[in-house]
């Protein structure tokens, strides 16, 4: 993406290629999707629970979740 919208579709070119490549790999195979709007994970970092993260570029998640009700409250 920056590389389209810095008007440099060659090296657009190339980092698609080699995500795919890279994803292709048995290590990395199933880790992720590929497609339109980028690539985005199966897994999560945990970005999200840094005081101020948020979600990270690839995030499996939409937004960051909310906390999580603890077991034997309410």
């Amino acid at each position: 993406g920056w590389a389209l919208g810095a008007g440099r579709p060659e090296e657009a070119a190339r980092a698609h290629d080699l995500a795919v490549r890279l994803l292709a790999h048995p290590l990395l195979a199933g880790a992720g999707t590929y497609g339109a709007t980028g690539f985005r994970r199966r897994s999560c970092c945990l970005y999200y629970r840094v005081p101020g993260g948020g979600v990270c570029g690839d995030c499996c998640f939409t937004r960051a979740p909310g906390p999580s009700p603890r077991a034997g409250s309410g």
